[in-house]
């Protein structure tokens, strides 16, 4: 009897969780878009890549929009991979010299070496 009872409590319980994840389901389109969508935008990254590396050969207003793209494409990289910021007086070089590599260190694109 004891063993019925709690059968009838797990199915209970079952179709209760079966029916608030059946609420919350969404149409197997949505659901086959947001699986493929990070692909997706890879691919399409990808492609845009491609594309602007062949316009960025050519001469005219496409391959200097080309060229643009890439190197705007290029700092926004850098500067989500650069490292801590750092003051001039952990960067500078002997001699008190400051120059581009100072600069880089200090923004955090480059280590210092010297």
């Amino acid at each position: 009897m004891k063993a019925l009872s709690i059968l009838f409590l797990l199915v209970g319980l079952a179709a209760v969780a079966q029916e608030s994840l059946a609420a919350e389901s969404k149409p197997l389109a949505t659901e086959a878009a947001e699986a493929i969508q990070p692909y997706a935008k890879r691919f399409g990254e990808a492609v845009d890549q491609t594309v602007n590396e062949f316009f960025a050969g050519t001469d005219g207003p496409l391959g200097d929009a080309a060229r643009s793209n890439l190197q705007r494409r290029e700092q926004a990289e850098r500067e989500a991979n650069r490292g801590t910021r750092k003051t001039m007086k952990e960067c500078i070089k002997p001699g008190n010299v400051i120059d581009d590599d100072v600069k880089e260190c200090m923004d955090g694109f480059r280590e210092k070496t010297w």
